[in-house]
């Protein structure tokens, strides 16, 4: 099983119910880059839950507005609701029934679906991926055409952090040969992910647990086969 520490005093998202993996539609990704306010709001909430009310100031817009992105997000898997239970758990108030949004996952890949007369199969392609950076507490996509980061040249870990997934790869035998922490964290997950596919995925089956991660959902697309 993977799990990434924080630094002392960085975000707790552990005390929630965060999955390791959310693997999301191709169409996932097309919605959040053809905003760069939803690019914003997904980097302002890997800081830690936000309610629409507190990202409408921040971005120092309507709060309609910015509802609509909220919603646009959360129906294509990237963030959802805090449930009662985790806003008490983390001391956050429920006054006037407040809804705190956060990331569904820590790391995000995107599937496509494949079908020709030989059947169907969902394909994960290599370059499409993001994630939380726990550290820097900002939102890192990655996308054939955007590059959301620079952790190569700003960030004083980068080679600790590069060295980590190295050794975490070694550890589970994949190869990652990637000068850039980024790209080596979303090879070395899209590697497992898919050795657990073949290990463990079923016919039909669109949620599975793993012994290595600590679990990955499926988001279904809405497509016509």
């Amino acid at each position: 099983m993977i799990r990434i520490n924080t630094l002392s005093g960085g975000l707790d998202l552990f005390r929630v119910n965060m999955r390791s993996v959310a693997i999301l539609p191709i169409e996932s990704f097309d919605a959040l880059l053809s905003s760069n306010i939803r690019l914003e709001i997904m980097n302002m909430l890997s800081g830690g839950p936000m309610t629409v009310t507190t990202l409408a100031q921040r971005l120092n817009m309507l709060k309609g507005v910015v509802h609509r992105h909220v919603k646009i997000l959360e129906d294509f898997g990237w963030i959802r609701q805090l449930s009662d239970e985790e806003a008490r758990s983390m001391g956050l108030s429920r006054e006037a029934n407040r809804i705190y949004y956060i990331p569904s996952a820590l790391v995000y890949l995107g599937f496509k679906i494949d079908a020709n007369e030989h059947g169907v199969k969902i394909v994960i392609p290599t370059n499409y991926g993001a994630f939380i950076d726990m550290r820097g507490r900002k939102f890192i996509l990655l996308a054939p055409t955007f590059v959301f980061h620079d952790c190569k040249n700003t960030c004083p870990t980068h080679e600790a952090c590069l060295d980590w997934v190295k050794r975490v790869g070694k550890q589970y035998h994949v190869n990652v040969d990637e000068d850039d922490a980024a790209r080596a964290l979303m090879h070395l997950y899209m590697q497992l992910v898919l050795k657990e596919f073949r290990m463990y995925a079923a016919n039909n089956v669109m949620m599975l647990d793993s012994p290595r991660l600590n679990s990955i959902i499926i988001k279904q697309a809405n497509l016509v086969l």
